[in-house]
């Protein structure tokens, strides 16, 4: 994954969640060291592994503590400007009281649309969630108020939403606009459907007309990840300045 990383040479590096199995002190300092080794800059955002299970104290009265030790100050985090053609924003969807399932907060929104007033007219608009949006007849409800959300991230002129999660790669246009990029599994074998115990990354690519998502798979024989599909889709938002 490093050596792959380093040869594709990313404008940016984007994860979107689950850096810790329990939110134990170990598993960060492994996970910062890891993101030290890839390309920068980077947008990493917690996911509901990153906030401990168990514990229940640090659960409920400081779950993002130990993330926000070792990881990040702040688990909202954004490139509003600095890198061409585009304009990032990371939203903490992770909640104590829910083992599974994930929220956004008014609060967060309104500084998300703050966020996004400092881009350059014409830059792709990108919010990462690590809460999925995409249903998959599982168990597993999306992040409340899915469509809404959606609904929200359009009129800020969002055109690709960026989640994990599920465990498994998928990129599908919703309904009101934006693109959905959901990740699979990148270091852990805990990928599901057809990435059953397998290992993934999405590669999105970016012009003035298109956004392409190439999803790239983890082959042992080689001892590499090489691409297992490709989509492609038209840039929904090319000439926005700055929506409500």
């Amino acid at each position: 994954m490093i050596r792959e990383a380093r040869e594709l040479s990313p404008d940016v590096v984007v994860i979107s969640g689950d850096l810790t199995q329990r939110a134990r002190k170990y598993q960060y300092l492994q996970a910062r060291n890891f993101l030290h080794r890839l390309p920068a800059p980077q947008l990493v955002i917690p996911g509901n592994h990153d906030v401990p299970l168990y514990n229940i104290f640090l659960r409920f009265l400081q779950p993002l503590g130990r993330y926000r030790a070792w990881m990040s100050a702040s688990p909202n985090v954004a490139i509003p400007n600095g890198l061409p053609g585009l304009a990032l924003v990371g939203l903490d969807s992770t909640r104590s009281f829910t083992i599974d399932g994930g929220k956004l907060r008014a609060g967060q929104l309104a500084w998300a649309k703050a966020q996004f007033s400092q881009a350059a007219a014409g830059a792709c608009r990108i919010v990462a969630v690590h809460h999925h949006f995409l249903t998959d007849g599982s168990h597993q409800a999306t992040i409340r108020r899915a469509d809404y959300l959606l609904g929200r991230f359009a009129g800020m002129g969002v055109e690709i939403v960026l989640t994990g999660h599920r465990h498994w790669a998928r990129a599908e246009r919703a309904e009101c606009g934006p693109l959905i990029v959901q990740a699979g599994t990148a270091t852990s074998r805990r990928g599901k459907k057809v990435e059953k115990g397998e290992n993934s990354f999405n590669l999105v690519t970016v012009d003035q007309k298109t956004i392409r998502v190439t999803s790239h798979r983890y082959q042992a024989d080689r001892d590499r990840f090489e691409p297992v599909w490709e989509k492609e889709f038209s840039r929904s938002n090319q000439t926005h300045t700055n929506p409500a």
